[in-house]
């Protein structure tokens, strides 16, 4: 239980800095400097406007200065990650592979995000991820699978970039070739099959309430993402539930 405890004060903090960061990459801003304050107002934020979670909740999800309302998107990531890491542990405890999973979540939630709010996938994280991923395979699924995933997954979405003229981003095609680096080639092929559920079905959902169209583009990072990481976690269970209800 304490370790468990040290996990989730880890990831809170953790999950703060990714919001810093999900927020000043794409504006291409450093993340180091300066220090946190208002997107709003600029005030700098003291200690109390920055505990994870808790000042969003006693603030009224507005800012103390300006009263203008904070983004959702801080709690949720803050509390994703904490889910992120604990279920990580439970499953891998204190390991090389826990850490790669870290890691691997981290570039996740960060792509996810900026391309919900941005609609890019930004290229100083995807680059770092593509090198993070071929170096920590040498302790997980080995530089074979790696390679073979990232080129694999890369090039498939880079032929359906090419196929629809424009609607595949090379954002997506750069996620894909990090994905494909940590998780291999086989993960690769199931995550592009999850994916394209997740996203099928949220165009379906979106058409039926008449929030989009036929000719809406559906940002396709987060379920990259979402796909991968549920793949990374429970790649074998998928399959077998897979094989349990069609084969």
């Amino acid at each position: 239980m304490l370790i468990k405890l040290w996990v989730i004060i880890i990831a809170l903090i953790m999950g703060s800095f990714l919001n810093v960061v999900i927020h000043r990459i794409p504006r291409k801003e450093s993340v180091l400097w300066p220090g946190s304050h208002c997107p709003d107002c600029g005030h700098n934020l003291k200690t109390g406007d920055l505990i994870p979670v808790f000042s969003y909740i006693w603030l009224g999800g507005r800012c103390r200065y300006c009263g203008q309302r904070i983004s959702l998107r801080y709690p949720l990531v803050e509390l994703l990650t904490v889910l992120s890491f604990l279920l990580i542990f439970n499953k891998w405890g204190l390991t090389i592979a826990a850490g790669v999973g870290y890691i691997f979540t981290v570039l996740l939630i960060i792509t996810a995000f900026t391309d919900i709010e941005e609609g890019i996938i930004p290229d100083r994280i995807t680059y770092p991820g593509i090198i993070m991923g071929l170096l920590l395979s040498f302790y997980t699924i080995g530089i074979r699978a790696a390679v073979i995933g990232l080129v694999l997954f890369g090039g498939i979405l880079l032929g359906a970039a090419l196929l629809s003229r424009g609607g595949m981003g090379g954002g997506d095609i750069k996620l894909a070739a990090v994905i494909g680096a940590f998780i291999g080639y086989e993960g690769s092929i199931i995550t592009l099959f999850l994916a394209s559920l997740m996203g099928g079905l949220w165009a379906v959902l979106l058409l039926l309430l008449g929030k989009a169209n036929r000719k809406t583009a559906i940002t396709f990072g987060p379920f990259l993402s979402m796909a991968a990481w549920l793949v990374w976690m429970y790649g074998k269970e998928i399959i077998d539930l897979y094989s349990g209800l069609f084969i």
